[in-house]
């Protein structure tokens, strides 16, 4: 693994790491002196009865039980019996930014609770006027949340800065100020800070070994699509086994631009001027191996169309060989065949990237409070609770003695039930409360899991690591290179350019990836850049460039290509 610099413990991308996080940790004892004020026992009875707010998402692949459990003995009933609530799940199977939208404009059924990971959408939640500033909905409701007092000053100054004020609570908050509270346990920990991505190749090592090769044997792209062919003509229980998986219809941003990442590609070239990902040259080098890979019947064009349960259930029906993509959304850690080679070496040589922000991130998912809630007050108590140690480690891990024992250094240890009803979140609640995950509580609470304590963490490490910690991998410092999603404002010329372009480059990337020979693939290839530009994609860098630029003096980190 090659550095720009040394990277401590840098602050993970928002995104990062969602399979051990969700699968997560905690633990009181280490950092008593630094946990939330528990929240009175007696905090749900305050208005003496049970309560129903509605709970809209529009993450579709996130699934809490449908069905609130109101038994104290169940993770949501502890939860309802502390703060006085339960919750209603609204969680639209697609288009959840839509149907927000129409809720907006409506003003009708408008829900108590919001998550939502689109920074636009967020903007648009806090201009309609809907939603609390935490800072002032707090003070009123519950001025004595640990919120107020204790949460990361870094972190929020991100959420500031992107949002105008404190309006949402991050998931899977990871920053230097939360780890001066919470240190990593150990160094399984710090190698998932420093190294873990969550885009990458995962390899089935009991196929891997039926076609008599290594994972030093397909570390090059050469000898992955050698590996494939062989791969091609096995069966597993009598059906065909898959010698790759993409990422279902999101392979776009996962799959290629994983790809895009192992060929060596980088939003920056080597004068440290920003250009689109897909005018780096190495884009091409990507875009070819997986028209090479549908050509020679690897993978089927079917694959680019489904939705992420699809992809789920292949990933779990052990016959997918490779899978390129976001390894959190798979569950992959469940199967400890899973392993992974790393990077992908191009044939032309370019040397692998990674890109680490070492700022701290405004969170994944982000979760609002509407203002028309009818129950404002229990809601301060219910959001102050949930993110509370108390709150973390009843909705993280379950329930002391049952899920979870602490060690002799007050650690935490999961027991055999815990790790199954985590497995099983959408039935058991236990780690289903995704919004409120703490990644940096839970890397310091949790004992450093072994193969005997906990395999699935084990597993996701050894894959979401291998990328990362590969000697070949260039890790740089992207802290200036994140781009506001809202840079180009509605309705202008830029924003009307950027629709365009994105309607545009989906389909032409498709076109391209299914082409038949290569001329064609050539072809549609000229054909995507010579339109990109027609479209105004370099008016547009040019002020993407401007805004990194002035982001990069301010920051003090200057990032320049490697490769291009």
């Amino acid at each position: 693994m090659k550095r720009m610099k040394p990277l401590a413990l840098c602050g993970l991308l928002a995104l990062s790491l969602l399979v051990t996080a969700c699968g997560g940790s905690g633990s009181p004892d280490g950092n008593a002196g630094n946990a939330a004020s528990p929240l009175p026992d007696t905090a749900g009875a305050d208005s003496g009865k049970l309560d129903q707010a509605v709970w809209f998402s529009s993450i579709d692949f996130w699934n809490p039980p449908a069905t609130w459990n109101t038994d104290p003995k169940s993770v949501q009933g502890a939860i309802s019996e502390a703060t006085g609530l339960s919750f209603e799940f609204n969680i639209p199977a697609q288009d959840g930014d839509t149907k927000l939208n129409l809720m907006l404009v409506s003003g009708k059924d408008f829900p108590d609770v919001l998550t939502v990971t689109n920074d636009v959408m967020v903007k648009k939640l806090i201009q309609s006027g809907k939603v609390w500033d935490l800072e002032e909905f707090l003070t009123k409701y519950d001025p004595e949340s640990h919120i107020l007092k204790d949460f990361p000053a870094d972190v929020k100054a991100v959420i500031e800065e992107r949002d105008g004020g404190f309006y949402s609570y991050p998931s899977h908050i990871n920053s230097a100020d939360a780890r001066s509270v919470y240190p990593p346990s150990g160094e399984f920990y710090v190698d998932l800070v420093d190294y873990a991505s969550n885009l990458g190749i995962m390899v089935n090592g009991s196929i891997l070994e039926q076609i008599g090769m290594t994972l030093e044997d397909i570390r090059t792209e050469e000898g992955l699509l050698a590996a494939y062919d062989k791969a091609k003509g096995l069966k597993v229980d009598g059906t065909p086994v898959i010698p790759l998986l993409v990422d279902g219809k999101g392979y776009q941003d996962t799959t290629l631009k994983f790809l895009q990442d192992t060929f060596g590609a980088m939003v920056v070239d080597k004068d440290g001027t920003y250009r689109d990902l897909l005018l780096a040259p190495e884009t091409k080098d990507a875009l070819s191996f997986l028209n090479q890979s549908m050509r020679s019947g690897y993978f089927e064009p079917g694959q680019m169309t489904v939705d992420n349960a699809a992809v789920k259930a292949d990933v779990a029906s052990g016959r997918v060989f490779t899978f390129i993509g976001n390894t959190a959304n798979t569950s992959f850690q469940l199967n400890d065949y899973w392993q992974s080679s790393g990077p992908i070496l191009s044939a032309g040589g370019k040397a692998p990237t990674l890109d680490k922000s070492q700022r701290a991130g405004g969170g994944w998912m982000k979760t609002l409070i509407s203002k028309d809630t009818k129950y404002p007050e229990k809601l301060a108590k219910w959001l102050s609770y949930m993110t509370s140690k108390e709150g973390m480690m009843l909705h993280i891990y379950g329930f002391e003695g049952e899920h979870y024992t602490l060690d002799d250094k007050g650690l935490l240890v999961k027991t055999e039930k815990g790790l199954k009803d985590a497995a099983d979140y959408m039935n058991t609640a236990v780690s289903a409360i995704w919004p409120f995950h703490h990644t940096t509580f839970s890397y310091s609470v949790q004992q450093p899991p072994t193969e005997e304590t906990d395999k699935e963490a084990v597993t996701a490490n050894k894959v979401q690591a291998a990328y990362g910690k590969d000697k070949e991998t260039h890790i740089y410092d992207s802290s200036a290179l994140s781009l506001p999603a809202d840079l180009f404002p509605a309705n202008s010329d830029n924003a009307n350019i950027e629709t365009q372009i994105k309607a545009y480059k989906e389909a032409q990337i498709a076109k391209i990836v299914m082409s038949k020979t290569d001329d064609e693939f050539n072809r549609l290839y000229d054909e995507l850049i010579d339109q990109l530009k027609k479209l105004g994609i370099e008016k547009l860098d040019a002020e993407r460039n401007l805004y990194i630029q002035q982001k990069s003096d301010e920051y003090g980190v200057h990032t320049k290509g490697i490769n291009s």
